[in-house]
């Protein structure tokens, strides 16, 4: 059954369920609702570290929690497909959907962004950094913009900054062959500020504001969660809405974190909300751990019944090692 708001909120759990509800409407208030980009999140959160394929039935038991219909995760998957993110084959009456080779490759690395621990800030230093300077071709505009949304910025209309964390505009974030020409130089500051030339190429306060509302929107569930850990409130706490707030959280952080420059901590600000913001996502995430993994060793199956345990990579999410 979807989740609802709880007739009566006091208790821990009532709590935990009231919020997570809350989250629920707020994604439902974001028009249009991208169903294709939960699974997205879905398929990198759950499957691709167990196999990377899952019967389409688990998807919908997972989105219908979500309060969203089996129409729309069809026509999801099919757009998913379409655009060669999945692929499909059949087994009798029975849908089964698996990364494609473009999807692990874009899966990867973007994994490795989403669940990593930051690390905290330390004495300032020189920050190596990336010039790339873009080819005079038709592609041009293409490459930039979408090198801007891959976590570049932007010096003058040829002129890309990066940093040693920027992916490279060869890889599969970019249009294949975009980058043809293109040069990219390893360089300091010789002179000046660093705080200076990230502030002209990096327009920061979008995404510090998008920051800080994560915290606002998430902390409550934290801190509802982690008042119950040791006694029978946490144990009241349902797999289903756990899986629900796992997904929600990290298709949430997803979308922020893909979008960070991913900056040296010396380029920071010093009060930078990402940093409250990751060190939030992996408490919340660990405490959603547990139960989170009882829906799924329940729910998710592929073509041979159940998943397959998860891998290495899925043990060490938000982990300092």
């Amino acid at each position: 059954m979807p989740i609802r708001p709880p007739a009566e909120v006091g208790t821990a759990p009532a709590d935990v369920e009231a919020l997570a509800a809350a989250l629920l409407d707020r994604l439902h208030e974001t028009q249009p609702l991208r169903v294709w980009s939960l699974i997205v999140t879905i398929f990198g959160d759950l499957v691709a570290p167990r196999g990377g394929e899952v019967w389409a039935g688990t998807l919908s038991d997972l989105l219908g929690l979500m309060r969203i219909d089996a129409a729309a995760v069809r026509a999801a998957l099919s757009r998913l497909a379409r655009d060669g993110w999945v692929e499909r084959e059949r087994q009798g009456r029975l849908s089964f959907y698996a990364l494609s080779a473009a999807g692990r490759a874009t899966f990867t690395p973007a994994s490795q962004r989403i669940y990593r621990l930051a690390p905290e800030g330390g004495e300032a230093r020189q920050v190596e950094l990336r010039v790339v300077v873009l080819p005079e071709t038709d592609g041009r505009s293409g490459l930039r913009e979408a090198a801007r949304k891959a976590g570049y910025g932007l010096l003058a209309p040829g002129v890309l900054l990066g940093t040693p964390a920027s992916p490279p505009l060869d890889g599969p974030d970019f249009p294949q062959g975009a980058a043809d020409g293109a040069v990219t130089l390893a360089a300091s500051v010789l002179s000046g500020s660093d705080a200076d030339l990230v502030a002209r190429a990096f327009d920061l306060a979008p995404l510090a504001g998008r920051y800080q509302s994560f915290c606002r929107r998430y902390a409550p569930l934290a801190e509802a969660l982690e008042a119950g850990q040791g006694g029978a409130n946490q144990g009241r706490l349902s797999p289903e809405t756990a899986m629900v707030c796992r997904i929600l959280l990290v298709h949430d952080y997803r979308r922020l974190i893909l979008r960070d420059p991913m900056l040296p901590p010396a380029l920071l600000p010093s009060d930078w909300p990402g940093l409250a913001a990751n060190r939030l996502a992996a408490r919340l995430y660990g405490a959603l751990r547990a139960p989170a993994e009882a829906w799924i060793a329940a729910h998710a199956r592929g073509r041979d019944g159940a998943l397959p345990p998860p891998d290495a990579s899925e043990i060490r999410r938000f982990s300092a090692g």
